[in-house]
């Protein structure tokens, strides 16, 4: 009976252990041979002296692995013995010059089923298309005597070593990179930090984010994950220029205890590489090893920003107000985003505070110290855009006396915001992607390059997707301000922060103006809750301004605020000041003039009237005698 009779459609692949091809694999061709020498006509090419031209081939014949010796010089080794010909089984070696190879298998689709959650063997073969799950806790690695492992413990202690130096974030996950490159060479690899909301969860380099997020298995296996921290091994298979090829995926969760904060993630294709159980063995063993330095990392920078929140004494550190589950998680995407140097696209209706958004995810991020330059993309003139974002050189048009530096070089080593990005022209929207892009641009008349480094953030109220569909914004430069979207929820979908809003903006009223009112009346607070607020935050704020300062009471009452918003439409709402100099006016016409009784009147010392009036030019005699 041949081995292959209990295992249908059993596909055998051969992985060198040793040597300057260390890694790769090739898989078996089964109506064909894989010959080994230096020729350059054989299938795998060797440049070893040790080698013959023609030196060995492989073969399937009756469902079985034969390797044939085609009279090399120094002979063909499997598992150590000199052969001619010989059947091969899972788990041999063979020698063929200074290069050890190993035998392997792998499964197609259903052709194996049963429990993939265990420990494997080197000689258990691996089924196509079905994770394989590691219990991979820290003491259960190497538990098999791998053969190795005293060279892959020295690598781990070297690399905690080398991290236990590094105290950013970045700089770990930088350096954890680049020991995988150096170790595995993958083809695609990355580092996933996870979010509270998957779809924004970041992933290092964003190179690979393309990969990652278009694999719907890939995508399950990692929310699969964290639920439950295991390492996975994910063979696939298809076909590339007529060659069958295996892809496998490997991740290794980045977890402490049961928590589970990122994954490491690679993938290679044959014959590039074929990873195996002892990968995912070290794979996990490096994310063990990682976790407690990139949690220690999140947690300085943590602490420095909550050392800047107090050194500011917490004025603007956060400015959202709120507890709504809603507004937590936009704080929380704002702390997830904030420390790398991610494009990050704020989305949300007119008054919902983009603004305030964008300057959270400055005072959170280590450019906290330097400038957060707003671009308003919809007030400036289209002509000047280029001059306003860019600068200009001394005469490069009529009026330009002088150098002026623009606010794209202005915001150098800090942030810079671009309000209503939905609203620039195509022409400036192919200028902004290439500053971006490149990090370069030019003064208008000038003929040199400035290079910056500046974060960049962008808001807007429009739907960018169909503006783009539309042709009106260009989908490159969409693609470029997504990195990571936070999206802002209306006022009416967070109707528990209304009562927290309106306090807010009452007492900020009561610090600059001498106003009566202290606090709302329940019924007052019942019915802000009850609007649909079409102008959201903004809205709110100058109906709680004026309100307050009309109001008679310590306590604003409903009818202060159905006036308010009765008499004055949106767009004819006067401004603080207006109310105030009307207000102080009423009273004189009362008095008829008399200070010191309109400053009893309106509850204030008559020395903070007279500044008043001098403020406001009102000439309190035109009152005097009037009826």
């Amino acid at each position: 009976m041949s081995y292959r009779e209990n295992e249908k459609k059993l596909r055998f692949i051969i992985t060198a252990r040793s040597g300057y091809i260390k890694g790769n694999a090739w898989v078996i061709p089964e109506d064909g041979e894989l010959n080994i020498g230096r020729d350059p006509t054989c299938s795998i090419i060797i440049d070893d002296p040790l080698i013959s031209r023609h030196h060995c081939q492989l073969f399937i014949s009756d469902d079985e692995l034969i390797i044939r010796d085609l009279g090399s010089s120094n002979s063909t080794f499997v598992n150590g013995h000199p052969i001619k010909e010989k059947v091969l089984r899972p788990g041999d070696d063979i020698g063929v010059g200074s290069i050890v190879f190993s035998v392997g298998t792998v499964i197609p689709e259903g052709s194996v089923t049963g429990d993939e959650t265990k420990k494997l063997r080197a000689t258990r073969p691996i089924k196509i298309g079905a994770p394989v799950f590691i219990e991979g806790s820290p003491q259960n690695l190497f538990e098999t005597g791998n053969p190795r492992t005293a060279e892959e413990l020295a690598g781990l202690f070297l690399l905690a070593r080398q991290l236990s130096q590094l105290y950013k974030v970045e700089d770990i996950i930088n350096h954890a990179l680049k020991v995988i490159q150096e170790r595995f060479n993958p083809n695609i690899f990355c580092l996933i930090q996870f979010t509270q909301d998957p779809s924004q969860n970041y992933i290092y380099p964003k190179s690979a984010t393309q990969a990652i997020t278009s694999t719907p298995q890939l995508i399950q296996l990692l929310s699969q994950i964290r639920e439950m921290p295991r390492g996975v091994l994910y063979p696939e298979r298809f076909y590339k220029n007529g060659e069958t090829v295996i892809r496998n995926t490997v991740i290794a969760p980045i977890a402490l205890g049961k928590e589970v904060i990122g994954a490491l993630v690679m993938m290679a294709d044959t014959p590039h590489r074929f990873y195996e159980e002892a990968d995912l063995e070290y794979l996990l063993a490096m994310a063990h090893t990682l976790a407690p330095y990139l949690r220690a990392a999140e947690r300085m920078q943590q602490l420095e920003w909550e050392n800047q929140r107090l050194i500011s004494g917490g004025i603007n550190f956060d400015p959202l107000i709120g507890d709504s589950k809603a507004i937590q998680k936009v704080r929380a995407l704002a702390r997830d985003c904030a420390h790398s140097d991610l494009c990050v696209l704020i989305l949300g209706e007119t008054g919902t505070g983009k603004e305030l958004v964008a300057r959270l995810i400055h005072n959170l991020s280590y450019r906290s110290q330097k400038k957060l330059v707003i671009v308003n993309c919809a007030a400036i003139p289209e002509e000047l855009f280029e001059s306003e974002l860019f600068g200009h050189e001394k005469g490069a048009f009529t009026g330009a006396h002088a150098t002026k530096i623009g606010l794209m070089e202005e915001a150098n080593n800090g942030t810079l915001f671009l309000d209503e990005v939905g609203d620039l022209s195509l022409n400036h929207q192919a200028r902004l992607l290439r500053a971006i892009e490149t990090g370069t641009f030019r003064r208008v008349g000038g003929n040199s390059d400035i290079r910056v480094d500046v974060r960049v953030l962008s808001a807007t109220n429009k739907d960018l997707p169909s503006e783009v569909s539309a042709g009106r914004f260009r989908r490159d430069l969409f693609h470029r301000l997504n990195a990571f979207v936070i999206s802002i929820p209306p006022l009416r979908e967070r109707i528990e922060d209304i009562a927290l809003l309106a306090d807010y903006f009452l007492q900020q009223v009561r610090r600059k103006y001498p106003v009566r009112a202290t606090r709302f009346s329940s019924q007052a607070l019942k019915w802000l809750e009850n609007q649909p607020w079409h102008g959201n935050v903004r809205e709110l704020r100058n109906l709680i301004e004026r309100a307050s300062i009309v109001a008679k009471n310590e306590e604003i009452q409903l009818q202060d605020l159905v006036t308010e918003l009765s008499v004055y439409t949106p767009e004819k709402f006067p401004t603080l000041e207006e109310l105030e100099k009307n207000h102080i006016i009423k009273a004189l016409q009362q008095t008829q003039g008399n200070v010191v009784s309109a400053a009893e009147m309106l509850g204030i010392g008559k020395s903070t009237l007279y500044r008043k009036i001098a403020e406001y030019q009102i000439n309190p005699s035109i009152y005097l005698n009037m009826k």
